[in-house]
């Protein structure tokens, strides 16, 4: 029983030697400094805060460290360049030969004629797209490029009557961009970002759709690589006097890169 009044006598004390202190900052706002205080609070302490209001709960040792944080934090914010670079290729192969005979029968017999062919066609193409947007440090930047396209759309309703067959048209907004939240320390930067690209895809009411959610950190100025994709597809047929093959490959590649204007 001794052992426990004198526990709770000492976590008494520490209670007692905190005090209230209220911080105004100059250049940030207290959400968004929060996340970065919390974790050099002392046990028992606490820190919260709106707009331009720090409120601190802790001893007067644990204040003063706080206070020297939140100097080093409250900083002008900086303005920057977001760019995003998406790169694009596909290639595509098909070739093939076939052959087209006839058998004539006449008074000297049978005579065979015909004619062969061979074909082969290659295609490349590039798609390349640069965006750029200006935002502040720990400021959310977004911006979104593109075109709206009526794409048909079936639908089968089944009724008391039996099923119905309809056709419409909808309205689908199809474009490039990103959302982005960048973060300094120094001359590093921590980015939240979320890529899209989308395009009308090879089939009637088809959309090729790219989605990238992701965090990363490098030194401003430099390309930073998110991340990329590749697909490869083969057919091929025959029969008794033809024969084809198709192949089709695509690659895809994010690279982001943050620049500060001042």
């Amino acid at each position: 029983m001794k052992r426990l009044f004198v526990a709770l006598f000492f976590v008494s004390s520490l209670g007692w030697g905190q005090a209230l202190e209220i911080v105004t900052l100059r250049h940030r706002q207290a959400e968004a400094l929060l996340p970065q205080l919390l974790p050099f609070v002392e046990p028992g302490g606490a820190v919260n805060g709106m707009g331009d209001k720090l409120f601190l709960r802790a001893s007067p040792r644990n204040q003063a460290e706080l206070r020297q944080l939140i100097a080093a934090l409250d900083t002008p914010q900086r303005r920057l360049m977001i760019s995003l670079r998406q790169e694009g290729s596909d290639s595509s192969a098909a070739g093939g030969a076939g052959a087209v005979a006839r058998v004539e029968v006449g008074a000297g017999g049978a005579a065979i004629s015909g004619r062969g062919h061979l074909y082969q066609a290659d295609s490349q193409s590039r798609r390349n797209v640069t965006q750029q947007v200006q935002t502040i440090d720990g400021g959310r930047a977004a911006i979104m490029v593109g075109q709206s396209y009526f794409l048909p759309m079936r639908q089968l309703v089944i009724g008391p009557g039996g099923a119905i067959l309809s056709e419409t048209l909808v309205q689908r907004d199809l474009g490039t961009g990103f959302v982005a939240l960048p973060r300094l320390a120094g001359d590093r930067v921590t980015v939240e970002i979320s890529p899209r690209d989308d395009t009308p895809g090879p089939l009637p009411g088809s959309v090729n759709s790219q989605r990238l959610v992701t965090t990363v950190s490098g030194r401003l100025g430099e390309w930073m690589e998110l991340g990329g994709s590749g697909t490869e597809q083969s057919a091929s047929g025959s029969g008794i006097v033809r024969y084809s093959s198709q192949a089709a490959s695509g690659q895809r590649r994010l690279l982001l890169r943050i620049e500060a204007l001042d």
